[in-house]
């Protein structure tokens, strides 16, 4: 998910969004066990979009997070939002993994901070994270704050949506998250 999913990433690899390869994910996970706590559905999604050169994310896999009603909303540019459905970020993710040679690259978006709220069926995330190519090494990367919404529908945890919006020194990260 793209998130994820921003114009911070812009910075990084232009509009290479988020919010989103389960290889990444724990040697002791199984896919059940990612859909069960909102916490680990969040961090993984995140591992999910996360890649080194080689082979691009499984879209199909980063799907599986996301009710198919979802709605993305990212930051594209510095006075930009863009609300998409889970299949329009995928394909504009996916088409700029292509343009900006992130498979030769790598990328990568990491927890730098999490803020979990839950009541009942809902749960809402607050995650500060770095989006970076993974090459070269030193790449400092950008930081953002995604707002994840999920719900427990039908035994597992689902994104139902997401805001992405990248800090800036005129609209800093709220108190609470830096």
């Amino acid at each position: 998910m793209n998130h994820p999913f921003a114009w911070v990433r812009s910075r990084i690899a232009p509009a290479a969004a988020f919010v989103i390869a389960f290889a990444a994910a724990g040697a002791d996970s199984t896919p059940q066990d990612i859909f069960q706590n909102p916490e680990t559905l969040v961090r993984e999604l995140y591992a999910a979009v996360s890649f080194g050169p080689g082979p691009a994310p499984d879209w199909e896999y980063v799907k599986t997070f996301f009710l198919p009603q979802a709605v993305i909303a990212v930051r594209k540019t510095p006075t930009s939002m863009a609300v998409m459905t889970v299949q329009e970020f995928v394909d504009w993710f996916a088409a700029d993994v292509e343009k900006f040679k992130m498979k030769e690259r790598g990328f990568e978006e990491t927890v730098e901070k999490l803020k979990l709220t839950t009541l009942r069926n809902m749960a809402q995330v607050f995650v500060v994270y770095k989006a970076r190519l993974k090459t070269p090494a030193n790449s400092p990367g950008q930081i953002g704050l995604d707002s994840w919404e999920l719900l427990n529908k039908d035994g597992r945890w689902w994104i139902v949506a997401v805001t992405n919006d990248i800090p800036t020194p005129q609209f800093p990260l709220p108190e609470g998250l830096r």
